[in-house]
C-alpha cells in the first residue's frame, strides 16, 4: 500500500483488495453453504471497475412426505338390533309418572276415606293402590329391558373382532355364572337382539353370524360323519371274523342236527320196546341201524348236511308219528276193522321207509365214495409209476378203464 502511494500506481492495490474481498466472500459463502444458505454472485462494472454483488439465494428444501399411517383394521360389525332401547325408556318414564300420580292420589283418597268415611273413597284408594303396583311393575320391566340391552352390548364388546366366543369366557369377564350367561344369551336370541346369533350343539359357544354358524354346522356334520364311519368300521367284522362266524353257525346247526337225529333214534328204540309185534319190531331194528349209519357217516362228512333237511323236517318226524300211532293202536283190546287196516298200512309203510332210507344213504354218500375210489386209483397209479409196486402203471390204468 505504501509502494502504491509513493509510486502512484494503484493497480496492484486494487488487485490486492479485490483478492482479499473475494477470499473473504468465498469463506462466507462456504460457511453459509454449510448452514444451508446460498448466494448468487452478480458481477457489474462501476467506473471502470468490476464490482461483485451477492444476493441471498432461496433454497427450496424438499422435505420427504411422511409415510401414511397404516390403515386401521376394519372393525367387524356384528348383526345386532337395539330392541328395547325405546320401550325400556318409555316403560321407566311412564311408570315413574304413573307411580308418582298413583301414590299422590292414593294418599289423598286415603285421607278422604278417613275424614268422610265414604265407601267410594275407600274403593278409589284400593284402585290407586293397584295402580302403584302396576307402575312399579312397569318401572321394573323398563329396567329389565334396558339392563338386557346393556348386557348385550357388553357381550358384543367382549367379542371384539371375533365372530364367536365361548360362554365360559363371557361368564368370567362379566362375573356371572355360566348357567346365567347361557340363559341370558338364549333369551336375547329369542328376543331378536342378535338376529343371526346361535349357540353350538353343546351350548358352550356363542356364534354371532350365519356365515360362521354355517361353517360350524358343516364342520360338525363332517366330524359326525367321520365318527360314524369309524364306529361302523369298528362294528363291521373283518373277513376272517365273518368266515369264523359262518363256520361257528354251521357247526352249531350241524351239532343241532346230530343231536336231533340221535334223539329220534332213541324215541324209535323206546317205541320198539313197547311194540310186541315181531315183524314190525324187526323193521324198526333195521330202521334204527340205518339211521345210526346215516348219522355216523354224516358226522364224518358234514358237507352233506344240506341234503339232510328233508329227512329231518318230514321223513323222520312222520315215521315216528306212524310208529307212535301203531303203538297206540296196539293198546286197544278189541280193535275194529279200521284200526286193523291202519296197522297193516303202517307195517307196509315201514318196509317202504327202510328201502327209501337205504337208498337215501347211498345217495348221500355216493359222491364221497366215488371220490375215495378215485383217490385210491390215482394213488395206485402213482405208486406203480414210481416203481414201488409189482404191477406196472398201465395195468392199473386198464383196470380203471374196465371199471
Amino acid at each position: 500500500m505504501t509502494d502504491a502511494i509513493n509510486t502512484g500506481d494503484f493497480s496492484r492495490l486494487n488487485r490486492l483488495v479485490a483478492d482479499s474481498v473475494n477470499s473473504a466472500l468465498q469463506e462466507a459463502k462456504t460457511e453459509f453453504a454449510q448452514k444451508g444458505i446460498q448466494y448468487n454472485q452478480i458481477k457489474t462494472q462501476q467506473d471502470g471497475r468490476t464490482v461483485y454483488h451477492y444476493e441471498k439465494k432461496t433454497v427450496e428444501h424438499t422435505i420427504p412426505a411422511p409415510k401414511p399411517a397404516p390403515a386401521p383394521a376394519p372393525q367387524v360389525k356384528h348383526p345386532f338390533k337395539r330392541i328395547g332401547n325405546v320401550s325400556g325408556v318409555l316403560y321407566s318414564v311412564f311408570g315413574g309418572i304413573l307411580l308418582g300420580l298413583s301414590i299422590l292420589t292414593f294418599l289423598v283418597m286415603g285421607i278422604l276415606t278417613l275424614v268422610f268415611r265414604a265407601p267410594v273413597f275407600a274403593i278409589l284408594t284400593g284402585v290407586f293402590g293397584f295402580g302403584i303396583i302396576g307402575a312399579a311393575r312397569m318401572i321394573g320391566l323398563g329396567g329389565s329391558i334396558r339392563g338386557r340391552l346393556n348386557r348385550a352390548e357388553r357381550y358384543l364388546r367382549l367379542c371384539g373382532g371375533k365372530t364367536y366366543v365361548s360362554l365360559a369366557e363371557l361368564a368370567k369377564a362379566t362375573g356371572k355364572s355360566l348357567r346365567y350367561v347361557r340363559k341370558d344369551i338364549k333369551k336375547m336370541i329369542a328376543k331378536g337382539l342378535f338376529p343371526q346369533g346361535h349357540l353350538d350343539e353343546q351350548e358352550t359357544c356363542f356364534i354371532l353370524d350365519d356365515v360362521t354358524y354355517g361353517q360350524y354346522t358343516q364342520s360338525a356334520e363332517a366330524f359326525r360323519m367321520r365318527q360314524q364311519m369309524l364306529e361302523q368300521k369298528k362294528e363291521e367284522p373283518t373277513l376272517s371274523e365273518q368266515i369264523q362266524t359262518e363256520k361257528n353257525k354251521q357247526q352249531a346247526q350241524f351239532d343241532a342236527m346230530l343231536g336231533e337225529g340221535r334223539s329220534c333214534i332213541r324215541r324209535l328204540r323206546d317205541l320198539n320196546d313197547r311194540i310186541p309185534d315181531e315183524n314190525l319190531s324187526a323193521d324198526l331194528f333195521r330202521l334204527e341201524n340205518l339211521l345210526n349209519e346215516i348219522f355216523d357217516n354224516l358226522k364224518d362228512h358234514p358237507e352233506q348236511m344240506n341234503r339232510m333237511n328233508k329227512l329231518m323236517d318230514y321223513y323222520l318226524p312222520t315215521t315216528i308219528k306212524l310208529v307212535e300211532a301203531y303203538e297206540d293202536f296196539g293198546r286197544v283190546s278189541n280193535p275194529g276193522e279200521d284200526i286193523r287196516n291202519a296197522k297193516k298200512e303202517i307195517e307196509k309203510t315201514l318196509g317202504i321207509i327202510n328201502d327209501a332210507f337205504s337208498e337215501l344213504q347211498n345217495n348221500l354218500f355216493q359222491e364221497a365214495a366215488f371220490d375215495a375210489a378215485t383217490d385210491a386209483q390215482v394213488l395206485q397209479s402213482m405208486l406203480a409209476r414210481e416203481g414201488l409196486t409189482k404191477e406196472p402203471a398201465f395195468v392199473y390204468a386198464e383196470k380203471r378203464d374196465e371199471e
